[in-house]
């Protein structure tokens, strides 16, 4: 009977569930789609010269992690369904039925939704998985086959991880449940949440930005005294002791409006600004503050501790702005009475609101910001990884030593070169074309040296051997002359500056002066065989004789490319022969093979774009589910102010322009302030990482990875701003029975 009343009552309600239907189906879809990744099922189906090891084992811990987000995005859901059936309980109780019976066929009600939404979020989630299935073939350069097979484990994982949630969930609705009066059931479906000052809500957090603003003072002071620093580190220093003194005094004004019974509203907009631009400057400062603690002139604190403060100042300054939003409202309509007598009604209907939902408005608006970027900035770091290995793998075998400043630590002999090829050669893949490249020290004079140019030499003969493997032209140099191969991500600014500097070199007694047009920068390069310089001198071989050697480097191309088994046992076998040979210490040698450089690497990639948009179109749901969720709850509580007006006369067009003003409202603002902010905090962090990235990527790249994002947010937005925008209508009209 129970089962049969709660199922009358799931059909009755259906519509009321309809957002909760929709997050719970897409939920279920993106976990079940993702999930299925990591699926044993779905590696044997694969090519056999994929291998994913790294990516599976990843993705059975990152997807539940995340998912986990879900259990307080249903228990939110919750909330709200609970207070819109409260009076629905009453009833129900008054009528002769136990409170915990009512507890019960609610929890029965859940658990019905939440199977029909396992069953449709599974079988869309089959259709999303070929999407992730698209994505991984193509980034193997593997033919996209369309099927649709749902993994046995992956269902098993998705009911058991949704199960969960909703028992969970459940259990603590009917615990609410049987704990509620009569009364309180009747009152609280039409009760308003009660509405704070500016003080109240705001308070202890303003204590909070003065003491971090005297962190920071107290951080900023000792760096006022080094010299020689450059006019814009300057004034980023300056803009940033200037906003925190005035933290500290604009909070003092805040709290002495406080003692004059005055709301404090232009004390808080004053304060919200000041804090805005604090974190804009200290995060500016970032690079700064990195350069200071290479030098050893900061302590570790000032690269960690200033950007974590820096987002705690944009973040209460983003929840302050929506809680002084009717502050500004007002100061914005009553100075032109035509806007404000016009709009009535809507602007009655925001500041009823806009005084209690400052900080879920802020929180919001982050979860939507912090969504977008994860949604932007993982792919594009995903592709510059991938790109990178592809750099750095770019021929079939490499074996090398890293470079160290050390001159206790140079290798004493060079690697087995002839091992390596009689050992390929053993196992059925002959080499066809080679390079033995040895980088030797210019003396301790240069290692001491405290600018950055270049501390390492190549000879020509070697220099041009690494050309050849990589299809470049050989190049020629005088006795008297050298070049200089740059690694493929050093700025032209670092060469002129080289240039000015440093035209003429010491060597073996022997003076060399630059080449014209002697400057390389192919991928195919210096990358390859050292590490921690940006450059390398080329110089005529006689020179190097004599020099000390400080990185021995071995690369190939083979007949045939190695199959994954393979590589790994080269791997293994070759690092413990040549480590074996005790010519240089275990820490330096590196081995690459493309084989697995290319799995590893496409897995990585594959790895940051799985997550990362997961992650994203997560925090996407969370934050339109909870803009919904509230549109809906002002349709309850505000209720009895739209069946006024239509009293005076309102028509029911006109009602329905005032939902949408307001929905409008509530959806564009945090949206509008989600999207600048995620505007801004992407180019900032292309501008620190600019040197990295465009190497890897155009712009043009970035901004088709921006577009798309964007445009699928924007998708995403419609739909739930129509659904919201329906129920909301349906919630004006509704009647328990």
């Amino acid at each position: 009977m129970y089962l049969k009343l709660a199922l009358k009552n799931m059909k009755q309600s259906t519509k009321d569930y309809l957002i909760y239907m929709i997050t719970l189906v897409l939920s279920v879809a993106m976990f079940y789609g993702f999930f299925s990744i990591a699926s044993p099922y779905y590696s044997n189906m694969l090519p056999i010269s994929i291998h994913m090891e790294i990516l599976n084992k990843a993705m059975r811990i990152a997807v539940p992690a995340v998912g986990i987000l879900i259990l307080f995005l249903v228990s939110y859901v919750n909330r709200y369904m609970l207070k819109r059936k409260q009076k629905e309980f009453a009833l129900q109780t008054i009528i002769g039925m136990e409170q915990r019976t009512v507890a019960w066929i609610f929890f029965l009600e859940n658990v019905m939704i939440g199977a029909i939404a396992l069953i449709l979020g599974i079988l869309s989630g089959t259709m999303l998985s070929q999407l992730i299935n698209a994505a991984v073939l193509k980034a193997f350069k593997q033919e996209f086959k369309l099927y649709f097979m749902l993994f046995p484990d992956t269902v098993l994982g998705t009911v058991c991880f949704f199960g969960i949630i909703f028992f969970i969930t459940g259990l603590k609705n009917v615990r609410i449940i049987r704990k509620m009066k009569i009364i309180d059931m009747l009152q609280n479906s039409q009760k308003g949440t009660q509405i704070l000052n500016l003080h109240q809500q705001f308070g202890k957090f303003s204590w909070c930005v003065v003491a971090l603003s005297v962190v920071i003072l107290a951080m900023i002071f000792p760096i006022v005294s080094i010299k020689k620093i450059n006019i814009i580190p300057w004034m980023k220093i300056g803009g940033t002791i200037i906003t925190a003194l005035g933290n500290c005094m604009i909070v003092c004004w805040f709290f002495i409006d406080r003692r004059k019974k005055k709301t404090g509203s232009l004390p808080l907009l004053c304060l919200t600004i000041s804090c805005m631009l604090n974190g804009i400057f200290l995060l500016l400062l970032n690079s700064f503050f990195e350069t200071l603690v290479q030098k050893g002139i900061a302590l570790q604190a000032y690269v960690t501790m200033p950007p974590l403060i820096a987002l705690f100042f944009i973040l209460f300054a983003v929840i302050s702005f929506f809680g002084n939003l009717t502050w500004i409202i007002i100061k914005a309509t009553e100075k032109n009475r035509c806007i404000h007598y016009n709009n009535l009604f809507f602007v009655g209907q925001l500041k009823s609101r806009l005084g209690n939902c400052a900080k879920t408005m802020g929180i919001i608006t982050v979860i939507m910001l912090a969504a977008i970027v994860l949604f932007v900035w993982f792919p594009i770091m995903a592709v510059r990884i991938h790109s990178y290995q592809q750099v750095m793998s770019a021929f079939d075998v490499q074996l090398g030593t890293m470079y160290t400043a050390d001159l206790k630590n140079f290798p004493t002999g060079t690697l087995d070169y002839e091992y390596i090829k009689k050992y390929l050669e053993k196992k059925g893949y002959p080499i066809t074309l080679e390079a033995q490249v040895e980088l030797f020290s210019l003396g301790e004079e240069k290692l001491q040296s405290k600018n950055e140019f270049p501390v390492l030499a190549v000879s020509v003969s070697d220099y041009n051997a690494i050309r050849k493997l990589s299809n470049l032209p050989e190049i020629q140099l005088k006795e008297d002359e050298y070049g200089v191969a740059w690694e493929h991500k050093t700025q032209e600014k670092t060469i002129r500056n080289f240039d000015k500097a440093e035209q003429k070199i010491k060597v073996e007694n022997q003076i060399l002066s630059k080449a014209k047009k002697s400057d390389y920068k192919e991928k195919k390069g210096i990358g390859l065989f050292t590490s921690k310089t940006e450059g390398v001198y080329i110089i005529p071989d006689k020179y190097c004789r004599k020099l000390p050697l400080a990185v021995t480097f071995f690369a190939a191309n083979t007949e045939k490319t190695l199959p994954y088994e393979t590589a790994k046992l080269f791997e293994q076998d070759m690092e413990m022969y040549q480590k074996n040979l005790n010519r240089f210490s275990e820490e330096q040698l590196y081995i690459r093979l493309q084989t697995i450089q290319e799995n590893e690497g496409i897995s990585n990639m594959l790895l940051l774009s799985l997550i990362g948009s997961y992650s994203a179109m997560v925090l996407i749901v969370m934050g339109l589910t909870m803009l919904s969720i509230q549109q809906m709850t002002d349709a309850v509580e505000q209720k009895q102010r739209f069946q006024i007006i239509e009293k005076m006369g309102v028509d029911q067009r006109t009602r329905n322009r005032y939902i949408r003003q307001q929905m409008m409202f509530w959806f564009g603002l945090p949206v509008a302030v989600a999207v600048v902010g995620s505007v801004g905090t992407l180019v900032f962090l292309i501008y620190n990482s600019y040197k990295e990235i465009i190497a890897y990527l155009t712009m043009s790249e970035i901004l088709q990875i921006c577009g798309g994002v964007y445009v699928s947010f924007a998708i995403i937005l419609v739909g739930y701003f129509s659904a919201t925008y329906y129920l909301f209508k349906r919630n004006l009209t509704y009647r328990v029975l």
